[in-house]
């Protein structure tokens, strides 16, 4: 793996079309947007980049965006997180700009799903985004869950739908963040509700024959750990290995720190860590205890056989004892 971070959250705009019952981004007032050319500043050792607002469609310049940071990091994957409600302008985008990752936001089947983003029809448009990815021949295809406190005994139901459709599924749960979705502590699930869930999906990784499903069982497993009060199974490199860019342009260890590092249009990536010796020194000591892909993947993926090992152990343990697995 190369040395510099290796995966971004990039948040292009705070603009968003959806009202989402655990998130407030929609809620604050938009600051301006920085112009395409300027992700080409972003660090090129970077591998992964989420490409996510608010909702990042709402860009008129969002393939010129997407240029950019190709031109960066031209070996990165380049994923981009969407809510679904604008097929039309997902449709233009992956016609100019071919070979993105797509991962739309599904938290319930049917009119849930509506209530859940607070926007009515968002499902048929959900649908309609996933028909309009297909004809296009995306390649990497999926839907993103989060559980929450409304849709607690809904994410299998996504899942099986994913699995259905032969499409990627991925699943977090509802967390808080100053400056990304705003204070959520009231829209958690419960957590024995959502642990008996998450168990229910971690099985279906299981049952799955793609070893890619492997992973993210031992991922739920993580958030069955978090949910249940225990220590993460994986150290965080966030300001090192990952970080999160506000619209703005300033650069966070990850999207759930208050503190910014530094503004990427003033100085370049490597100066802002170099800067930040005391938040980076204070982020390994945090206390959060949370659990998402993009600060674990990074140690993942630089040590992948012996996390492969242990996802192998992990789908053993299932077919041994499915109704004991952690």
């Amino acid at each position: 793996m190369p040395r510099g971070p290796t995966h971004a959250i990039v948040a292009v705009t705070e603009r968003c079309n959806a009202r989402c019952e655990m998130c407030d981004i929609w809620k604050r007032k938009a600051p301006a947007e920085l112009p395409a050319n300027f992700y080409e500043r972003l660090p090129g050792t970077l591998r992964e980049i989420n490409v996510t607002g608010g909702e990042p469609l709402l860009r008129d310049d969002i393939a010129d965006v997407i240029r950019a940071m190709r031109r960066a990091a031209p070996k990165a994957r380049i994923v981009l997180s969407t809510n679904g409600l604008l097929p039309s302008r997902l449709e233009a985008l992956l016609e100019a700009v071919p070979g993105l990752v797509v991962r739309i936001s599904l938290d319930a089947i049917g009119e849930l799903h509506d209530t859940i983003r607070g926007v009515k029809g968002a499902f048929e448009s959900v649908l309609e985004s996933i028909r309009i990815a297909k004809r296009v021949r995306v390649k990497d295809l999926g839907i993103s869950a989060t559980i929450s406190k409304f849709n607690v005994s809904e994410a299998k139901r996504v899942q099986d739908f994913a699995f259905a459709q032969g499409i990627s599924f991925t699943v977090t749960t509802t967390h808080s963040s100053e400056v990304f979705f705003g204070n959520q502590s009231e829209k958690q699930p419960d957590p024995e509700a959502a642990i008996v869930e998450l168990r229910r999906i971690q099985k279906g990784f299981f049952r799955s024959f793609k070893i890619k499903d492997w992973f993210k069982g031992y991922f739920v497993g993580g958030l069955i750990d978090m949910l249940s009060g225990r220590q993460r199974r994986i150290s965080c490199g966030a300001g090192i290995d990952f970080f999160y860019l506000d619209p703005e342009g300033n650069i966070y260890p990850c999207h759930l720190w208050e503190e910014s590092m530094g503004n990427l249009t003033t100085m370049p990536y490597e100066e802002i860590v170099h800067r930040n010796g005391q938040i980076l020194s204070k982020v390994t000591r945090c206390k959060k205890n949370c659990w998402m892909t993009c600060t674990l993947a990074p140690e993942m993926q630089r040590h992948l056989l012996s996390y492969a090992l242990k996802v192998l152990m992990a789908k053993i343990r299932y077919h041994l004892h499915p109704g004991n697995l952690l």
